[in-house]
């Protein structure tokens, strides 16, 4: 007998034809996820390249505006100083006239006062015309300093986009971004013009807040050179002397120093002490002669009467200063002035970074004698830049973009 075959009906091959097509739509899946995750990742690195290297940017203008303004400071005390020592050498040299005349008399003794008397009368004299150079420089750099403030803030804010162009493109030409402020809401960089603000010594209040902060700088010798040369039982030689600063309604400023000695006297050798012989007085004026009394250092509570000779006798250099302008951090809402997001954009995905430019003073490095904490200011360059995660209500505002 013969048997019979079964008939076969390939139903297994069916189901692996289908089971193959499955398995190939998720490998092209699987590698399209691949390429999307590759490139979000990419232009995730770029858009934080961009972004930090705006804040990097804007910390640096930043630290340059407060390394300025402190410059501005500097060569004010400068000027106080060549000022203040030009009126010092002014009453050694008066007092060594003096001594000669007291002198004059005595054998010998009279020679050596006399050569003492020509030599300091050339050194002051040589150094009365240095210091008028020397203030003028000062005054130069001064002015300076002060253009060189308002053009570079002016050609950065033209220039911080296009520096983030340049980071863009330096990844890739085909690579579109945008920049954003305030969480989103304003173009960047438009709320960074509003940062920091032009203040003037045109204005009084705004030229008094920079008077302030110029005298609190000043170095000992120029705020008071004030001791007491000869200091006995009966008699003292105090030596009192200061430079101070004034300013004109127009916002020019002008340094004037004096510096006095007298020979003080106790009263019935146990009284107090009382002025009895100006030794030697002098006063400098880079401008404009004084002829009120002021403090210069107590010159004129201890020694009246030399201070008046040395205050009628003030002599100018005639160097003027006139107005200049210094910088300062703007009092608006913050609004995210100091932060910048960035979206890049290719292949129809994008990605947005953000980072931000801060002032932060760490006390391990920089601590404060006062141990105060430090407000953010355009006085320290401590301004650094770092990047931070969107917060909420900047997603939602970006998200809105959109669809718009």
């Amino acid at each position: 007998m013969f048997g019979f075959r079964k008939k076969q009906t390939g139903q297994t091959l069916v189901m692996m034809t289908g089971v193959l097509l499955l398995v190939t739509s998720l490998l092209f899946a699987v590698t399209d996820m691949g390429k999307h995750a590759r490139q979000q990742f990419y232009l995730q690195s770029v858009a934080d390249n961009a972004a930090y290297s705006a804040a990097v940017a804007m910390s640096r203008q930043m630290n340059f505006m407060a390394l300025t303004n402190r410059a501005l400071i500097g060569n004010q005390v400068a000027i106080a100083q060549w000022v203040g020592l030009a009126s010092y050498l002014a009453m050694l040299d008066r007092t060594a006239e003096n001594l000669e005349t007291i002198t004059s008399f005595i054998p010998y003794v009279a020679q050596i006062t006399r050569a003492i008397s020509m030599i300091v009368e050339r050194i002051e004299e040589s150094f009365a015309e240095v210091a008028r150079l020397l203030v003028a420089f000062q005054a130069l750099v001064v002015q300076g300093i002060s253009e060189a403030q308002w053009l570079l803030n002016a050609g950065f804010i033209v220039e911080l986009p296009l520096l983030i162009n340049d980071v863009v493109s330096k990844h890739s030409e085909e690579l579109g971004w945008s920049s954003y402020q305030g969480g989103g809401i304003a173009p960047f960089p438009a709320l960074w013009a509003r940062k920091t603000h032009s203040k003037s010594t045109e204005r009084s209040n705004e030229s008094e807040f920079f008077e302030d902060l110029t005298v609190k700088s000043l170095d000992p010798f120029s705020k008071s050179r004030s001791y007491d040369w000869v200091d006995l039982y009966s008699f003292k030689v105090p030596k009192r002397g200061g430079t101070e600063l004034a300013s004109d309604n127009d916002g020019s400023w002008d340094w004037h120093a004096l510096d006095s000695v007298s020979l003080h006297k106790r009263r019935l050798l146990i009284g107090g002490f009382r002025e009895v012989l100006p030794l030697g007085w002098g006063a400098k004026a880079q401008d404009e002669r004084r002829s009120r009394r002021s403090n210069y250092g107590g010159a004129f509570r201890d020694n009246s009467m030399s201070s008046s000779l040395a205050l009628g006798q003030m002599e100018s250099l005639r160097v003027s200063q006139d107005s200049f302008s210094y910088r300062i951090l703007g009092r608006t809402l913050s609004l995210s002035m100091d932060s910048v997001i960035v979206k890049v954009m290719g292949d129809e995905q994008v990605a947005y970074a953000k980072a931000r430019t801060r002032f932060i003073r760490p006390s391990s490095l920089f601590p404060r004698t006062d141990s105060l904490i430090e407000n953010e200011n355009l006085f320290n360059a401590l301004w650094e830049a770092f990047l931070e995660p969107l917060n909420s209500e900047e997603k939602l505002v970006l998200l809105g973009r959109e669809f718009i």
